[in-house]
């Protein structure tokens, strides 16, 4: 859907949206069930919410009673506000966990129709995730750590993650991830990677077609990641660059990652 959008032509009096837009008069929209006798409005909902894994997680209680035989019902009935109102792409993309409360916290909740704003705030403020691409790779800052294998301790994972990347996770234009791994068993074969890997950062960086995101080396290969715009023109360059590596034995792939899961794998709660 992304990509038709993308190349839908310009229509008079017309604007395509590739995902469902958030309601504009949020606090007069609701939804009843006139066979159900059930009716819901933002204001119904009431939200708890917490940081988790960089994404917001919630819980969510119901500010009226509702009857147990209807309890299903309105919980769908949930979902289908919190798309309205967050829009469909950041509630698909940028919510995590989503459970009921049978009866609402002694804490303080926030009622859907004001958490909207609260959610904005915590994307950008809290978690980071601005959506400003970082204006050169002198900003990256990298975390490196290792991961042990639970049957095997002693055969660990390499991760390095670029933390300034974090400031595109789940945005609508970077949501495809392009790796590319590379068997290397030898110090030449590393120096011959990272001179690939030194290529196509800029030429990715340039007119901010990608960011990279994540390397990773495990059992001799080591895995590079990158978030990039245009699926195709991404592998196409990435091609082309890793054809001048003769010697080296590439694999490259992209995959539709809007949630950046494989950057996210490893991040603490």
């Amino acid at each position: 859907m992304i990509q038709i959008v993308k190349h839908a032509p310009d229509l008079n009096f017309f604007e395509i949206e590739a995902f469902r837009t958030r309601v504009e008069n949020l606090d007069a929209f609701s939804i009843t069930h006139h066979d159900h006798s059930l009716s819901l409005g933002p204001a119904d909902l009431l939200i708890y919410h917490h940081e988790e894994y960089r994404k917001i997680s919630l819980e969510i209680a119901f500010g009226k009673t509702i009857p147990e035989e209807m309890k299903q019902i309105a919980q769908s009935t949930a979902f289908i506000l919190l798309d309205h109102a967050l829009g469909e792409y950041d509630f698909a993309i940028k919510i995590g966990c989503v459970n009921f409360l049978e009866i609402p916290k002694e804490a303080t909740a926030v009622p859907l129709n004001e958490f909207v704003t609260v959610f904005d705030q915590l994307w950008q403020d809290k978690l980071r995730h601005t959506g400003i691409f970082p204006l050169s790779d002198k900003e990256d800052r990298w975390n490196v750590f290792e991961i042990s294998d639970q049957n095997d301790p002693d055969n660990k994972r390499l991760v390095q993650r670029n933390e300034t990347a974090n400031v595109l996770v789940g945005d609508f234009n970077y949501c495809y991830a392009l790796t590319i791994t590379a068997d290397v068993d030898s110090k030449e074969n590393l120096s011959l990677v990272y001179e690939l890997e030194d290529t196509i950062n800029p030429a990715l960086r340039f007119k901010k077609q990608g960011i990279h995101c994540q390397n990773t080396f495990y059992q001799g290969v080591r895995t590079m990641l990158w978030h990039v715009q245009d699926k195709q023109s991404a592998i196409a360059l990435a091609q082309r660059l890793a054809d001048q590596y003769k010697t080296l034995s590439v694999k490259i792939e992209c995959e539709f990652d809007p949630g950046w899961s494989q950057y996210l794998s490893w991040v603490g709660k």
